[in-house]
């Protein structure tokens, strides 16, 4: 009996254990830019291609399938090309369902060739249900100051996408297109997060 109840609390502390892994990449700081960006391509891959266009065995979001009372926490990394390089960082867009409104930020930027960025983005954006033909469902601005080497970076990234099902969850993550500016040179990327 007391093997088997031995055998049991160690089933139990493992499952304990698993429950505790998440999408939740905001509480882990990338130490590389090899890091982030192995966890950053592993996401994307799961709903767009590189341009941020919805793979065809991904599902958008119906109305129905969007809360439109609560709220939602996505996480996941917002990145793409500056000059002949690319960029990565972590993504998080609380997502308001009953007021239509996105409050976003990034962090923890890394540079293919240059290393570490510090500083962080912010902005505000909407989720509309019901968008007209062509609009997408999750739009927001991203602003803010990057620095890399002593040099301060203003910054500005759009990011437009959709609600998508994370095979889960009809409204368990979101992805698409990422466009901007990093100092004087043009963002050309792509976000994808997870609820």
């Amino acid at each position: 009996m007391k093997e088997m109840t031995k055998a049991l609390g160690v089933v139990m502390a493992a499952a304990l254990l698993a429950g505790c892994s998440d999408n939740d990449t905001t509480s882990q700081t990338y130490s590389s830019f090899a890091d982030i960006d192995a966890d950053a391509t592993a996401m994307q891959a799961k709903y767009t291609d590189a341009n941020g266009d919805l793979l065809s065995s991904v599902t958008r979001a119906q109305p129905s399938d969007i809360p439109d009372t609560g709220s939602a926490t996505y996480t996941g990394f917002v990145g793409g090309d500056v000059a002949g390089a690319d960029l990565v960082g972590q993504l998080t867009v609380d997502a308001d369902f009953a007021a239509g409104t996105l409050n976003s930020s990034a962090t923890d930027f890394h540079h293919e060739t240059q290393g570490a960025y510090s500083g962080s983005l912010s902005g505000t954006g909407v989720l509309l249900q019901t968008p007209p033909m062509g609009v997408p469902q999750v739009s927001a601005n991203l602003d803010g100051t990057l620095s890399n080497g002593g040099t301060d970076f203003a910054t500005s990234i759009a990011i437009e996408g959709d609600i998508v099902n994370d095979g889960t969850d009809a409204a368990g993550a979101m992805a698409g297109l990422a466009d901007g500016t990093v100092g004087s040179d043009m963002f050309t990327g792509t976000f994808a997060a997870e609820n």
